[in-house]
């Protein structure tokens, strides 16, 4: 009788549950009149407490979203260092009735980056260099999209394209972004016979060419900083583009000329362009301070980007299942899990000379272990979590955002996480306590949304140097169940 009853209010909690997108409403349709709500918030963690700790992480699956490129020492931070790899898709496209050899004047590799996401002295020179990929990322996939890459495993370093000296100072006071342009040449063609190599090589296709036709043109490229530091600049645009003379057409449509001389202007045209749609890696390194590496040593958990600390943390699965069915259990009595809600604070930051403030976004999930999803148990750690590009669920992988007003961050309602245990059992977790299941980490990721504001992708966070340090004793774990008497 008793596991017919415990059967019923089972389905009970998933009916509920799947009828509600928004899980903050679970149990909304019960009646109150005659429910009797519990509310638990006795399961708290001390300020040295073995179930929270830092983890370091020196490399990360890079997604790239952004480049990152510089090099910058942060007092009481550490040293950053990124350049990056990627692949190019190709582009181009020229009118051959307005553009003809001889117009072709020069390749340049063109950067532009945001003036507002320059972290350091955005006076410092520093002398950007590019290099040609003499294969593409994509050739050797699962040893490239991580951020300890080898760069030399893809280029050759006595063979670069060009340099320039740049600063990350804008042009004008109003500018937003700044652009860096890098004359290139390669093979022994200086960059105006490389642009007319070029410019023959597209008149020959019958059709407009695909990537993979132009792919050992010019494979990718990697681009890197050979002298100079002080700030690392956040990259949105990288093309290799031609410089050129083109005629113009008239109002008829045919080739403008004035007393007999076709009038001609000057054009810039993008042949190749590093997207989201091709391989790419930001090559990355931090050197951390002392001051940051003792705090993880003496059991402080932090948080800390780009790289570096992730934060484990057991949070009390088995607590909250056993003291429920405990509960519910009883002769007589059904039971609901209503909620389980979880917020995470962190110590104040002092303001600081190079905007270091907590990661932006935080992950939760198995650190490592199975999960139940589309009726059927996955493996699942962080790195395949990024690598397959998954995404948030509401069940097995939650997002928070932090709070400067409260200085925290807020997973809200994580109960779909408990039910989906206690119904799927993914890890054998009545075995040894749902151990697999406790073992969470925290990971500070970064996230890009469509138009109408749903999450398109989430990725390690390495935009920027960020920094937090969680206040264990304060976090607020509480569960609320409601039992019913028959």
């Amino acid at each position: 009788m008793r596991n017919t009853i415990y059967l019923f209010l089972l389905l009970i909690v998933l009916s509920v549950t799947s009828c509600y997108d928004n899980n903050d409403e679970i149990g909304a349709s019960l009646d109150y009149t005659e429910v009797e709500i519990h509310s638990d918030s006795s399961l708290c963690f001390t300020a040295k407490s073995d179930s929270l700790y830092s983890t370091l992480v020196n490399y990360a699956v890079n997604r790239a979203q952004y480049h990152m490129l510089g090099d910058i020492k942060i007092p009481k931070f550490g040293e950053v260092k990124s350049d990056y790899l990627t692949e190019l898709r190709y582009i181009a496209a020229f009118d051959t009735n307005l553009v003809k050899s001889g117009m072709l004047d020069s390749m340049a590799i063109t950067i532009k980056f945001l003036v507002n996401q320059t972290t350091g002295d955005n006076r410092a020179p520093m002398q950007v260099v590019a290099y040609q990929l003499n294969k593409t990322l994509s050739s050797q996939k699962a040893d490239t999209v991580y951020t300890n890459v080898n760069p030399s495993d893809f280029c050759d370093f006595k063979i670069k394209l060009g340099e320039k000296v740049y600063t990350s100072t804008p042009s004008n006071v109003t500018a937003d972004t700044v652009t860096v342009i890098v004359p290139i040449s390669r093979d022994g063609l200086t960059s105006k016979e490389w642009a007319e190599d070029f410019f023959k090589l597209y008149k020959s296709f019958k059709e407009y060419p695909s990537d993979e036709q132009l792919i050992n043109y010019l494979p990718g490229l990697y681009i890197t900083n050979n002298y100079g530091g002080g700030a690392i600049v956040r990259v949105y645009t990288t093309t290799v583009d031609i410089y050129h003379r083109s005629y113009v057409y008239n109002v008829h449509g045919e080739v403008a000329s004035v007393d007999g001389v076709k009038k001609e202007i000057k054009k810039t045209t993008p042949i190749f362009v590093s997207t989201n749609e091709v391989e790419s890696v930001n090559h990355m390194s931090v050197d951390w301070a002392g001051e940051v590496t003792q705090l993880a040593e003496n059991s402080n958990p932090i948080l800390t980007t780009p790289l570096g600390y992730n934060v484990r943390i057991t949070l009390p699965v088995n607590d909250i299942i056993k003291k429920f069915k405990e509960t519910t259990s009883q002769p007589g009595v059904l039971g609901l899990l209503n909620s389980v809600t979880l917020n995470i604070p962190v110590y104040y930051t002092e303001d600081n000379a190079y905007e270091i403030t907590p990661p932006p976004y935080l992950l939760l999930m198995r650190a490592d272990g199975n999960i139940y999803v589309d009726n059927k148990v996955k493996h699942v750690t962080p790195d395949i979590f990024f690598y397959d590009r998954m995404l948030p669920d509401k069940t097995n992988f939650f997002l928070a955002t932090y709070s400067s007003a409260t200085r925290s961050y807020d997973f809200g309602n994580i109960q779909s996480y408990i039910t989906n245990i206690i119904k799927n059992n993914p890890n054998n977790g009545e075995e040894d306590d749902y151990r697999t299941d406790s073992q969470m980490i925290l990971i500070p990721v970064g996230i890009s949304t469509d138009t109408e504001g749903e999450i398109k992708t989430v990725y390690p966070y390495l935009q920027a140097p960020k920094f937090a340090q969680i206040d264990s004793k304060n976090i607020d774990i509480r569960f609320i169940y409601s039992t019913i008497e028959y």
